[in-house]
């Protein structure tokens, strides 16, 4: 195991090199074989947005429904959240930390699923099994072969005219009759055919043609290549399904093949239009980062869910803590992330919940705390007198002094203030004031730290007491 210091501003999300790191731990109880599934740190494929440091660094081996992604940002006090949940309407994400009762993390409980979830109706989109799903028409024969261009992963399909003449591949893909469907995917052609096209075969409800779709794709002699040269990607072709659809069939079809002439297609994507948006035509599988496979790797449909951003600005300083997602649509299945720790670098920060950053501060010295309590003592004549307690001892109260650095800082404090809301006061962990207080502030004084006017430091005095956080937005 690599020794990580807390200091140095790495963080304990799982970089490569920790034994067993990862983004997050799949828990699964429907599916015992997923217990214990991480992320890998692999060639290939995409990467998390923290590269292959704080946040996993690798990709995903076969996700169960969704991921969560951990990074520390320690210059703004936060802990970054990366989220995603294939079908998902919203999710909830718990802070977890030892010593201290599960917390709903602001922004994530709940958090609304804004984007939709993609799908990639091709059950074979780059070749990579032995056996390819594709079937081959007359005078055609379809294989999947190595190559070290290859689009997605490390193979290609590659059909093969047998004779001089028109050849015929039918995708394994049920493509939808509801909505249009937009094809795509890398070609290179060993010559130019004389025509090249996508094919929708529709059938009614009772297996009847209803008729064809065949967009054609042009400028067929750019594509043209040897065998390892890199390929190209067609634009997007659409698919309208007529009125009375039930179902269809998918074919890839050209003319005017020369006998042995070879097209090679690899990272096909078959989805809808409603919810490929402006990412029509940028591929993905199972394989990817936020990416599932339905069931069996490259032999089955894929998804992939939007990622979705929660900045944690409450999280405790220097102290390990986890992260743990449910969808309440999937009440069997959470996320559980890796421990990470948030450094302070020997800084105090201040939050307002409803702010984006929290604002850096000096605290100027320890404050003396009061803790009262409602409690009569009564006298009693000729004995000792009896001390009656309402309720237990309240929180601390006192007077927080703090300095900030400059005008600007000033100014923020200031509008921190006005609305009167509690706010979050966090501390080193060395500083004893354990994860943080929340704190309710009454009258402020604020004060110059010096005599000339142009020193942008200034002393706040502020009346607190220590109260229950901020209730969380209702879902």
């Amino acid at each position: 195991m690599s020794t990580r210091n807390p200091w140095s501003g790495e963080a304990w999300a799982g970089s490569p090199g920790v034994t067993g790191a990862g983004g997050a731990v799949i828990n699964d109880p429907t599916r015992p074989d997923l217990v214990g599934w991480r992320w890998l740190a692999r060639g290939g494929g995409l990467r998390p947005w923290a590269g292959s440091a704080w946040g996993g660094g690798g990709v995903i081996e076969r996700p169960a429904q969704g991921g969560l992604l951990a990074i520390a940002e320690p210059d703004v006090a936060s802990i970054r959240l990366e989220a995603w949940w294939s079908g998902a309407q919203f999710l909830r994400i718990l802070r977890l930390a030892a010593g201290q009762a599960p917390a709903p993390v602001r922004d994530g409980y709940p958090l609304s699923v804004l984007s939709r979830t993609r799908r990639n109706r091709c059950a074979d989109p780059s070749f990579e099994r032995a056996t390819t799903l594709w079937q081959a028409g007359t005078n055609t024969t379809v294989t999947g072969v190595d190559d070290t261009a290859a689009a997605a992963g490390t193979r290609v399909g590659r059909i093969r005219a047998t004779a001089a003449g028109a050849v015929q591949a039918i995708v394994p893909a049920g493509i939808s009759v509801t909505d249009q469907t937009q094809v795509s995917f890398a070609l290179r052609l060993s010559a130019a055919p004389s025509g090249l096209a996508v094919r929708a075969e529709w059938l009614d409800e009772t297996g009847a043609a209803l008729g064809n779709s065949t967009p054609a794709i042009g400028s067929l002699a750019s594509f043209v290549g040897a065998a390892g040269t890199p390929m190209r990607r067609i634009d997007v072709v659409t698919l309208v399904p007529p009125s009375g659809a039930g179902s269809a069939n998918l074919y890839l079809q050209a003319t005017g093949m020369a006998a042995g002439a070879t097209i090679d297609v690899d990272a096909v994507l078959v989805e809808d239009a409603a919810t490929a948006g402006e990412q029509a035509g940028e591929y993905f599988d199972g394989d990817v980062l936020t990416g599932a496979w339905d069931i069996a790797a490259h032999a089955s449909v894929s998804t992939l869910p939007g990622t979705h951003r929660v900045m944690d600005r409450e999280a405790p300083l220097d102290v390990p803590v986890r992260y743990v997602m449910t969808a309440p649509d999937a009440p069997g299945v959470q996320v559980l992330s890796e421990p990470i720790v948030l450094t302070s670098r020997r800084r105090v920060w201040l939050s307002h919940p409803a702010w984006d950053l929290p604002l850096q501060v000096t605290v100027t010295e320890e404050p003396t705390v009061t803790y009262p309590i409602q409690q009569e003592v009564l006298e009693v004549l000729g004995g000792t007198p009896v001390a009656v307690s309402g309720a237990k001892r309240s929180t601390a109260r006192g007077t927080h002094k703090i300095a900030t650095r400059n005008f600007d800082d000033r100014g923020l404090l200031q509008d921190m203030l006005d609305d009167g809301s509690p706010l979050l006061l966090r501390m080193p962990a060395d500083h004893g004031h354990g994860p943080g207080e929340w704190i309710a502030i009454k009258d402020v004084t604020r004060g110059r730290t010096t005599h000339r006017a142009s020193d942008g430091t200034y002393r706040f005095e502020l009346p607190f007491t220590v109260v229950r956080a901020p209730a969380l937005p209702a879902a």
